[in-house]
């Protein structure tokens, strides 16, 4: 064999065998293939005006899958359990494999498209496929129908998920115009494990070599920093090993006396916000829209714990913090680090609140760690999933704000109303994430069914904490019951994923039996008629709980 023909088939080897996953994402997979609690699948529901095309639909995801390859790329694993699974092109990729549509029965709405985004996020993938999914879903009222997009975490972060939306959706019902053709499919080629082993033990090599080379270039700055300036460059070496400490801390419980509890499951809601008025009560504060996002959670989770007389001081927050570059060559891999901190909730003012998250973001985003992030995230696949999974359930809330785009996007002839992000607790009692779209702030919540069990009271509580941080007020109502051609109204839309009510019912008769007598002799005549007693009494609300449980 000739040695440019050896050439070509090593280069032919390394294209089959792919990318080899990098820390962060190589220890999420790992824990979510380990431990079902820790699934990290990312779902997107898409709210659409009128059922699209669907042949155009498909046309749209086949052109998707050529600009982002990850999305016909499958894992592969080496002969090594313990080396980073990677990823490649999957031969056998089949589009029908992926994408599918059903119709809903007559009288089906909002709360049938959480069910079904909440069984697909609680459903693992085929690791023989690549790693996302969509289903349409065809039916809803006046015509609508939803859109459900789920994508593996290991592939894909937050900012990501925006990317993939960008290649995806159109700006006019029309398409795109003046829209470059795709390129061509990439191919794939069936590969041995023995081709995947000698890959991974080369990248690892690499990554052992391209750590070694970071360190002593960090070493050799502080060396020639000390020759110049022996005490700042020491300040600067301590204040780096307290940034890592930072960065590598363990909690081991969470700090919530009422949402401790964690099981493997977990439920979805859905909330939209006029972000006009989250930006305006940022800008009257002197705040940016993230503080008055993390203040509100803040205060409506402090209702929550009040609402059940259980008050916290404070609580454990996670929030993402991107480290993307400039992405050139459209890879949707995760760029991100992990900030996490706590954040006063219950005996302080909503002032206190937002200026303390002010703080704590500013703190992180100042780290000097941060610029060691990506080998910090190589350690965390040597370490045991047990280690991992217990830190990710000493959190309390995991948030997120990520801004989508600013005007009306299409799909095969259909327009967008709504876009909820619903991305799994990972460990937390919640996971709040928020994306823009369009002048509206769209929240999806997942909330654990252990640490939250009564999860309408916890929506309600939240609700209430932005009405109470942004002045502007967040009303019920189903968003597919909207004029068809009309953009989200405020009163905003809430819908709750709501299963049978034994669990609320069971933490409010253990938490405060008398309380909850007394409201419910008064709810029947004095309430039945006003709905307005819900919203403003808490309490109230519980009654119809506690009455449930009594009758079984």
């Amino acid at each position: 064999m000739s040695d440019l023909d050896k050439a070509v088939r090593s280069a032919n080897e390394l294209r089959a065998v792919g990318q080899q996953l990098t820390g962060f994402d190589a220890a999420t997979w790992r824990t979510a293939q380990s431990d079902r609690g820790m699934r990290s699948s990312i779902v997107a529901v898409s709210l659409l005006d009128s059922t699209p095309d669907w042949e155009r639909l498909k046309g749209r995801f086949d052109r998707l899958t050529r600009l982002v390859p990850v999305l016909r790329e499958r894992p592969l694993f080496g002969a090594v359990g313990v080396s980073m699974p990677r990823l490649a092109v999957d031969p056998d990729f089949d589009l029908d494999i992926h994408l599918h549509r059903y119709r809903l029965p007559e009288g089906g709405g909002w709360d049938d498209v959480l069910s079904e985004a909440r069984r697909m996020s609680l459903t693992d993938f085929d690791n023989d496929r690549p790693l996302w999914e969509s289903v349409l879903i065809e039916g809803l009222p006046g015509g609508r129908s939803a859109l459900i997009l789920k994508l593996h975490h290991a592939v894909a972060d937050g900012q990501a998920t925006i990317l993939i939306a960008a290649n995806l959706f159109e700006l006019t019902p029309a398409g795109n115009p003046d829209e470059p053709a795709a390129p061509p499919p990439p191919e794939g080629r069936p590969v041995s494990m023995a081709s995947v082993s000698r890959a991974n033990i080369a990248d690892n090599v690499t990554r052992a070599a391209e750590a070694a080379v970071s360190g002593v270039k960090v070493m050799a700055e502080l060396a020639f920093g000390t020759v110049k300036d022996p005490v700042g460059t020491w300040s600067d070496a301590v204040n780096m090993a307290e940034s890592i400490g930072r960065f590598a801390s363990m909690p081991e419980s969470s700090l919530s006396p009422l949402m401790a509890g964690r099981s493997t499951t977990y439920r979805f809601a859905t909330f939209d916000l006029p972000f006009a008025e989250m930006r305006a009560s940022a800008k009257r504060r002197g705040d940016t829209v993230n503080d008055i996002f993390l203040g509100s959670v803040a205060t409506g989770i402090a209702k929550y714990h009040d609402r059940h007389e259980r008050p916290t001081r404070r609580l454990r927050f996670n929030i993402p913090i991107s480290i993307r570059k400039a992405v050139k060559d459209g890879s949707s891999s995760n760029a991100v680090t992990i900030a996490r901190f706590e954040l006063p909730v219950n005996g302080v003012s909503v002032d206190e609140r937002i200026k303390s998250a002010h703080a704590e973001v500013k703190r992180w985003r100042d780290e000097p760690a941060l610029a060691l992030a990506n080998p910090l995230a190589d350690v965390t696949w040597l370490l045991p999933v047990p280690v991992l999974a217990n830190v990710a359930r000493a959190s309390d809330v995991t948030t997120s704000n990520v801004p989508g785009p600013p005007m009306p996007i299409y799909i095969a002839g259909s327009r967008v109303v709504g876009s909820w992000p619903l991305v799994p607790t990972v460990g937390a009692a919640a996971n709040i994430t928020m994306v823009t779209y369009d002048g509206t702030a769209f929240v999806g919540l997942s909330a654990d069914e252990v640490a939250i069990p009564d999860l309408a009271d916890f929506v309600t509580d939240l609700r209430a904490g932005f009405e109470e941080v942004i002045g502007a007020p967040v009303g019920p109502s189903d968003p597919v019951k909207r004029g068809r051609t009309d953009q989200p109204s405020h009163a905003n839309g809430v819908r709750t994923e709501i299963p049978a009510k034994k669990a609320p019912s069971k933490r409010a008769a253990a938490k405060r039996p008398a309380a909850n007598k007394a409201p419910a002799k008064k709810a029947p005549p004095k309430k039945a008629p006003a709905k307005k007693a819900p919203a403003k009494r808490p309490a109230a609300k519980k009654a119809p709980a506690k009455k449930s449980a009594t009758k079984r």
